[in-house]
């Protein structure tokens, strides 16, 4: 039978996998093949989303509650002059993160946990952060981020690699301390932010009482040698099928006791359950004698009511080569209350980031303090209602008044995004701002860069700084931001013309003259450049005055 081209029929995909527990799909060795070899570009490169659970808010938000839970635990000890001491003196307690990426929540952590541990009773009490990732990449990149150095060399910072599928046990590289079952004398920390969405998981399907397991099938439209290829999950098609699940599904009495209770408790309803993360935690908590502080942000779900409603499939999202699913926060509370646990979760439905703080173990008088430290830095105005606000802020900078988004700064605690996005509407005051209120931008502009963490080929956050102060004539700072921006960004002809306009104010001729070439070597067409050396080697050049009208200073790198 002939047909036409039309007919034609669609060429069959390539199956890669067919009908697997999800768990054990190929898709997580594609996962940690991408995270391996991309490192931080992951991240510099904008293909992980992580600004919700790596600012200052949320940062002092952890910092908050971890130090209410180190003093529940220390208020049965006294050290000299009675102030509080660990349950063992002798040791550290250790905050240990999951999956660190790029580093920047543990700065913004290690930033405000400082200031809050010196000014508490807690001061003479020992702490060590650890950062943790499987990337080697990543923890090469750590030791030389100039912004984590410092803290290393302080002793309150130490990284590992973890594999969070296979390790029991933790080696520091800096301290050479290892981290084995039993070996902490004090409670454990962990932080966990967009990390147990990016590790194995099954998921399920329940109907009429009857539990099925959800399969997955991968396919390709071409053939795939490298099954554990970084780019794969670009090409692949994921469909899932309900196979009925017959007796005990994990083997694992912990992990199969909240497999019932859901087989019991809900009907017509996918549930997801974060066994390697649950096995992850259980392994961690061993090093500390089950005693143990979790803090965890990811979108998912919060409790058995959310679980409750139809959720339209198992909700796979994609980040470039990477993928991140739902965490069912309920199945880890579940498992925390079984081992005589307590957990700690916004009475509201969150609408971005569930944060949930999970303990173990039994302090002397309770975790009162932690209670109330979870209560106050998250539940109440917390970081996902932080991030829920923020996306309407952002639409009103224009708006808003100087003193408006001087107030925006400080709630933020200076966040140099919010400074860059709110960047035009500041710029379109300053100049004209009474002398207070530039004193007051001019304070602003030095606690944002003092609160940054940059990344290379993120928006240059020097230049926009010094951008700012050179419009309101603080010449010598504005000097100092574009040099630290020619130092991180390099070769920038916009920045070599500002830094050159700036020494012109300064007196400095011959240096600024040095700067415009600098800038038009590099951008030949340079305009501004250009008409500056012109106006310099006419006659009767005397440099800048100060009531002369000069030559408008690019806004951003771009305009060169």
């Amino acid at each position: 039978m002939s047909t036409s081209p039309g007919d034609e029929p669609r060429p069959q995909p390539f199956v890669l996998e067919r009908s697997q527990r999800l768990s054990r799909s190929l898709i997580w060795g594609c996962q940690r093949a991408f995270y391996e070899r991309q490192g931080i570009d992951a991240w510099r490169q904008g293909i992980i989303p992580n600004f919700i659970t790596s600012n200052s808010v949320i940062g002092r938000a952890y910092a908050q509650v971890v130090i209410g839970w180190m003093r529940d635990w220390c208020a049965g000890s006294r050290g000299p002059g009675g102030r509080l001491a660990a349950p063992d003196p002798s040791q550290p307690f250790y905050l240990v993160e999951l999956g660190s990426g790029a580093g920047r929540f543990a700065f913004h952590f290690l930033d405000a946990f400082r200031r809050l541990h010196a000014l508490s009773q807690l001061r003479d009490v020992g702490f060590r952060y650890v950062m943790t990732d499987l990337s080697e990449r990543n923890i090469e990149y750590w030791q030389t981020h100039p912004r984590l150095q410092p803290l290393m060399e302080e002793g309150v910072l130490d990284v590992a690699r973890f594999d969070a599928v296979h390790d029991e046990q933790l080696v520091l590289r800096r301290s050479g301390t290892v981290l084995a079952p039993g070996s902490l004398g004090n409670p454990l920390a962990l932080v966990a932010n967009y990390f147990f969405d990016s590790i194995p998981q099954d998921a399920f399907t329940l109907s009429n009482g009857i539990l099925h397991e959800c399969l997955v099938t991968i396919s390709s439209p071409q053939p795939e040698p490298e099954l554990d290829a970084p780019d794969l999950m670009d090409r692949v098609t994921v469909t899932f099928e309900d196979r009925p699940v017959e007796g005990t599904y994990y083997g694992d009495p912990e992990l199969d006791r909240i497999v019932q209770h859901y087989q019991e408790q809900l009907d017509e309803s996918t549930v997801q359950i974060p066994s390697e993360a649950l096995r992850c935690i259980r392994r961690l908590q061993r090093l500390s004698g089950d005693r143990l502080l979790l803090l965890s942000g990811d979108k998912g779900q919060a409790s058995q009511d959310e679980l409750s409603e139809r959720w339209p499939g198992i909700g796979l999202v994609r980040h470039g080569g990477a993928f991140s699913l739902m965490v069912n926060y309920d199945a880890i509370g579940h498992y925390f209350r079984n081992r005589d646990g307590q957990v700690l979760r916004p009475m509201h439905r969150h609408a971005s980031l569930h944060v949930g703080a999970f303990l173990l173990g039994q302090p002397p008088d309770g975790h009162g303090e932690a209670e109330l430290a979870y209560e106050e830095a998250i539940e109440r105005l917390g970081p996902d209602d932080y991030s829920t606000l923020l996306k309407r802020l952002e639409q009103t900078y224009k708006a808003m008044s100087l003193e408006e988004l001087l107030a925006a700064l400080r709630w933020s605690r200076f966040d140099a995004d919010m400074l860059l996005d709110a960047f035009p509407a500041l710029m379109e005051q300053i100049e004209t701002a009474s002398l207070p209120l530039q004193h007051e931008v001019c304070w602003a502009i030095q606690q944002v860069w003092e609160a940054s963490y940059l990344l290379e080929g993120e928006d240059d956050l020097a230049f926009h700084l010094g951008t700012l102060l050179y419009a309101m004539d603080r010449t010598a700072d504005a000097l100092t931001f574009f040099e630290h921006s020619l130092r991180l960004c390099a070769d920038e002809p916009s920045a070599y013309f500002n830094k050159g306009m700036c020494l012109l104010r300064l007196g400095q001729d011959a240096q600024g003259k040095e700067c415009f070439l600098q800038a038009l070597a590099l951008s030949p067409d340079f305009t501004q450049a250009q008409e500056m050396l012109a106006e310099m080697e006419a006659p009767g050049w005397q440099g800048l005055k100060e009531d002369e009208e000069e030559e408008e200073v690019p806004e951003t790198p771009s305009e060169a």
